[in-house]
C-alpha cells in the first residue's frame, strides 16, 4: 500500500493560502496539523473511522513534546486529496478570521484606527465557497454517499 505524502499536500495548501493576510507567522507544521486534522475528518465523513487509527501516521519528531504528521499509510485517492485539501482551506481561512474578529478598531494615544478588519473582510466569503467547493465533492464521491 503506498502512503500520503503530507508534505506534499502541505505544499499545495500553501499555494492556495500563500496570499491571505495572517495575524501571525504560518509554518509548514501549523498546515501539517490542518491537513491532518482534515484526512481525520475524511475518515469521519466517509464512515471509516474503524478502518483508522494512529498507527497509520509517520511523524518528524521536533523535540520530545512535539511531532509533525510527514506520511499517513494510505494512499489516498485524487478527489479525496482534493477534499482534504478543501477542508484544510476551511480551517485555515476560519482560524485566521477568528482571530480577526475583534479587530475593528483600535485607539493608541496619537491616534485611533477604525475597520482594522479590512485585510480580512472578505473572509466569510472565501469560507462559504470553499463549503460549496467541499460539498460538491462530497457528492462526486458516490461510493461513500451511497
Amino acid at each position: 500500500m503506498l502512503m500520503t505524502d503530507i508534505m506534499e499536500l502541505v505544499k499545495e495548501l500553501y499555494t492556495r493560502v500563500e496570499w491571505q493576510k495572517t495575524p501571525g507567522a504560518v509554518y509548514k507544521e501549523d498546515l501539517a496539523e490542518l491537513i491532518a486534522a482534515a484526512i481525520k475528518d475524511l475518515f469521519i465523513m466517509t464512515g471509516r473511522t474503524m478502518q483508522h487509527s494512529e498507527d497509520m501516521w509517520v511523524y518528524d519528531e521536533i523535540s520530545e513534546d512535539f511531532k509533525v504528521p510527514v506520511f499517513f499509510d494510505a494512499d489516498l485517492l485524487l478527489d479525496e486529496r482534493e477534499y482534504v485539501l478543501v477542508c484544510a482551506q476551511i480551517a485555515f481561512f476560519t482560524k485566521v478570521r477568528t482571530d480577526v474578529n475583534n479587530i475593528v478598531g483600535y485607539s493608541t494615544d496619537a491616534l485611533t484606527i477604525t475597520h482594522g478588519d479590512k485585510p480580512y473582510a472578505y473572509l466569510t466569503g472565501t469560507i462559504n465557497e470553499l463549503e460549496t467547493r467541499r460539498r460538491s465533492l462530497w457528492f462526486k464521491m458516490s461510493r461513500y454517499t451511497i
